[in-house]
C-alpha cells in the first residue's frame, strides 16, 4: 500500500478545540460559542504557561537593534519575552564585526558609576516589562554600533478558530491534550485527572 507523499497534516484552531472536546467527553456538535471563545482563551492561557516553562525554540528569532548615538535605553519589540544571545555589530568602514556583549542584572547595571560614560557598548541590561527596554553600558558614542540579538518571541495569539496556531507539527499532540486538560477542568471535571496526566506525560 503506498503511502499518501504529503506532509502537510497541520490542524486549524478550529480541529484542535474539536479534538479537546471529544477528549473531554463532550459533543463538539453541540457546543456553544460561548464555549468556542472559552476554548480560544484557554489556547491564549496554555501559550502563555508554555512561554513561562523554557523555551520555545520556534519563536526564537535573530532581531537587529540599532543604536543611537548617545542614546543608552531602547524599548524592544512588543511580545518579546527574552534575549537568548547578542552581539554588538560595528558596521563602521569596509568590514562588518562582532563583539560579545554581556547581559547583567539590574544590580549590576544600577551600581554602575557612571551610567553615561560614552564608548562600545559591551554590557546591557533587559528590563523585563510589558514592553521591556534594554539599558547598554557603555552609551553607543557613534551610529556605526547595532546589536543583533536572538530573541524569544511570544506566540501569535489565538484570535479566531479558522486560524492556524502559532505551534511547529511536533507539538500537535502537545497542544491539544493541553487544552483538553483546560476544558475538562471548566466542563468535565471527573476528566480533569487523567487528561492533566495525559498532558504533563
Amino acid at each position: 500500500m503506498a503511502t499518501s507523499n504529503t506532509v502537510a497534516f497541520r490542524p486549524d484552531v478550529e480541529e484542535i478545540i474539536t479534538e479537546a472536546f471529544e477528549r473531554c467527553g463532550l459533543d463538539p456538535q453541540t457546543q456553544t460559542g460561548d464555549r468556542a471563545v472559552s476554548a480560544r482563551r484557554s489556547l491564549n492561557l496554555l501559550f502563555s504557561e508554555w512561554a513561562n516553562r523554557g523555551i520555545n525554540y520556534w519563536a526564537v528569532e535573530q532581531q537587529t537593534l540599532t543604536l543611537i548615538n548617545g542614546q543608552a535605553t531602547y524599548t524592544l519589540p512588543v511580545g518579546t519575552i527574552d534575549i537568548l544571545d547578542a552581539v554588538v555589530r560595528d558596521s563602521s568602514g569596509t568590514d562588518t564585526s562582532d563583539q560579545i556583549i554581556n547581559r547583567v542584572s539590574i544590580s549590576d547595571y544600577n551600581q554602575l558609576p557612571n551610567k553615561t560614560s560614552p564608548g562600545k557598548p559591551s554590557q546591557y541590561m533587559l528590563d523585563k516589562q510589558y514592553t521591556p527596554i534594554a539599558y547598554f553600558w557603555q552609551v553607543p558614542n557613534r551610529t556605526t554600533y547595532s546589536m543583533v540579538y536572538w530573541a524569544i518571541r511570544q506566540l501569535e495569539d489565538v484570535t479566531a478558530s479558522n486560524q492556524d496556531a502559532d505551534i511547529p507539527y511536533r507539538w500537535n499532540e502537545c497542544i491539544c491534550a493541553g487544552l483538553a486538560s483546560k476544558m475538562s477542568l471548566k466542563f468535565a471535571n471527573e476528566k480533569f485527572q487523567i487528561l492533566n496526566e495525559m498532558y504533563e506525560r
